[in-house]
């Protein structure tokens, strides 16, 4: 049997093995199963050693994409701009890293979202917002504005930015939310419980990204979205789209079941 994870802390709560262990039903013939681990971040060494012995391939999440580059063997794809790992495949002991959080948004963003390559805010600067940065580069954008709570890490994100030749300005947290932008881009848990700090509608924002998601609910940040009628792209989209893609990796193309399909079980509460 082969065996998958996810691996985050404090993971609370995760719809991954419902997405990836459907997947695997779905596919017929793949005797698999994927199952979510508890990892702080002091015991993250110690999990890779195990992982290179026992796992096929895990997902990575907050707070380990960053740290988990180090620890390794090589990165594939985007991964070696970005610096941040969400998807790992173990080839005979060699942990090879990509980043399918890059593939989704950037799918999102341009087969479904209509971005165009405006100007966006992004708040939040871990490592989910450095693949929605590189996104919106390779989709054109020219200038980024980031807010984020600690701002040492905004300017860490910004000058990577820059560095991938996109201008980017750090705004203090809650603040110059006057700036007007064609997407606004939340890659922070806000809004899960509670109100989102943001209006969208003073932001002049065509488009909403959430990465943050509900579980049988709507986040702060997509209710403010609704009710003003701005189109908007939600965590549980991007959620199973990157799932989708990971299972790729792990197991080889397949065409169905599509992502949209996982969607559409999920929301209903049929997976």
């Amino acid at each position: 049997m082969q065996i998958y994870a996810v691996i985050g802390y404090p993971l609370d709560y995760t719809l991954s093995p419902n997405i990836h262990n459907y997947v695997f039903r779905a596919l017929g013939g793949v005797d698999a199963v994927y199952v979510p681990f508890r990892v702080s971040p002091v015991r993250l060494r110690s999990f890779v050693e195990f992982a290179r012995d026992s796992l096929s391939g895990f997902n990575v999440t907050t707070p380990h994409k960053v740290a988990i580059v180090e620890l390794i063997d090589d990165t594939v794809g985007p991964v070696r701009e970005l610096g941040s790992v969400n998807t790992v495949v173990n080839r005979d002991g060699e942990l090879l890293g990509y980043n399918t959080d890059y593939m989704a948004i950037k799918q999102a963003l341009s087969d479904r979202g209509g971005y165009s390559g405006g100007d966006a805010l992004i708040v939040g600067a871990g490592g989910v917002a450095r693949a929605v940065a590189l996104a919106l580069r390779d989709l054109g954008c020219s200038k980024v504005y980031v807010m984020n709570r600690t701002a040492e890490r905004g300017r860490e994100l910004c000058s990577l930015i820059n560095s991938w030749g996109v201008d980017c300005v750090v705004l203090d947290f809650q603040r110059n939310t006057s700036i007007k932008v064609q997407l606004l881009v939340n890659a922070t848990p806000l809004g899960i419980n509670g109100d989102f700090p943001i209006d969208p509608g003073n932001t002049g924002a065509g488009l909403v990204l959430d990465l943050a998601y509900k579980p049988g609910g709507v986040t702060g940040l997509i209710r403010l979205a609704s009710e003003r009628s701005i189109p908007y792209i939600d965590g549980l989209e991007i959620l199973v789209r990157q799932a989708i893609e990971a299972d790729k990796i792990w197991l080889g193309p397949f065409r169905e079941p599509t992502w949209y399909d996982v969607l559409e079980k999920l929301r209903n509460g049929s997976i």
